[in-house]
């Protein structure tokens, strides 16, 4: 009877002591479980490539508890690419806390090369509105050049500091948006080409105001004026129509820039951020 006994309250005291670990082990896998925060269906990065992405990822991801996430497919559903990215971020249980912290960026090659970038949490204070036409800004480039290694490390490094001066109290707004490297580039090239211009303008003037010093003869308003008296007769005057050319362009739609953004919920009603479009 008393071997009995003691048999019933060691496993009381199991049940018991399985019961509190239950909430620990659910915040610790919360944290602390692996996740496939890089996830390529089409296979557009070599085997090394993907493996330093992950790790980039993770380690960001950890360090800032918040989620960054790439993935690659091949089709998405174009009529509402944000609420396919959202609810494919919900399901694969990507995010930090209660708030699901995260951001993920989702591209798809077929049928019409689309990309959408969501974030829900922390995330929808971190990436403004503005933020996220600048994030867009620095990988979107990579993208339409099919350079998708670097297009998704520039896309990570951002989200990294994003966060950082989110953090810090200076997330990036309309107010603090810098230029990026590509606008950087052609700031100078715009710069070299007015240097230039102004260069030749001042160069003409100098040269105008020397050539009409060598001048010794005036000018005559009027073509007669160079024409001496009874030295021309006109006997004959018509008008000729030779002919008429015509070119017509059609006017260029660009599609290949961000399109859809702003607020919206997932299919669960979870709020999100985020933007869309074409590469």
């Amino acid at each position: 009877m008393k071997k009995a006994m003691k048999i019933i309250i060691i496993l009381t005291l199991t049940a018991i002591l399985i019961t509190l670990a239950l909430p620990f082990t659910a915040f610790a896998n919360d944290w602390t479980r692996p996740r496939e925060r890089f996830i390529d269906e089409v296979g557009v990065l070599t085997d090394a490539q993907a493996t330093e992405l992950s790790a980039m990822l993770d380690e960001i991801s950890i360090r800032q508890n918040f989620d960054a996430v790439v993935v690659v497919t091949n089709t998405m559903d174009t009529n509402n690419p944000r609420r396919y990215a959202a609810d494919f971020y919900e399901q694969h249980g990507f995010g930090f806390g209660q708030d699901l912290d995260g951001i993920l960026l989702m591209i798809a090659l077929q049928p019409e090369r689309n990309f959408a970038v969501v974030t829900t949490g922390y995330g929808q204070y971190a990436f403004t509105s503005a933020g996220l036409i600048f994030l867009e800004d620095l990988f979107l480039p990579y993208l339409r050049n099919d350079r998708f290694f670097e297009a998704f490390t520039a896309y990570a490094n951002a989200v990294d500091d994003f966060i950082t001066r989110a953090r810090a109290g200076d997330r990036y707004d309309t107010r603090n948006i810098p230029l990026t490297p590509a606008q950087r580039t052609e700031a100078r090239i715009w710069a070299a080409v007015i240097s230039v211009g102004l260069a030749a303008i001042i160069a003409g003037a100098v040269v105008g105001g020397w050539t009409r010093q060598l001048k010794s003869v005036k000018s005559r308003d009027f073509a007669c004026d160079y024409v001496r008296k009874g030295s021309f007769a006109l006997n004959l005057q018509r008008d000729i129509f030779l002919y008429r050319n015509i070119r017509r362009i059609p006017r260029q739609q660009n599609n290949s820039g961000g399109g859809r953004g702003g607020g919206f919920s997932s299919s669960s009603g979870r709020s999100f951020s985020g933007r869309s479009g074409r590469f």
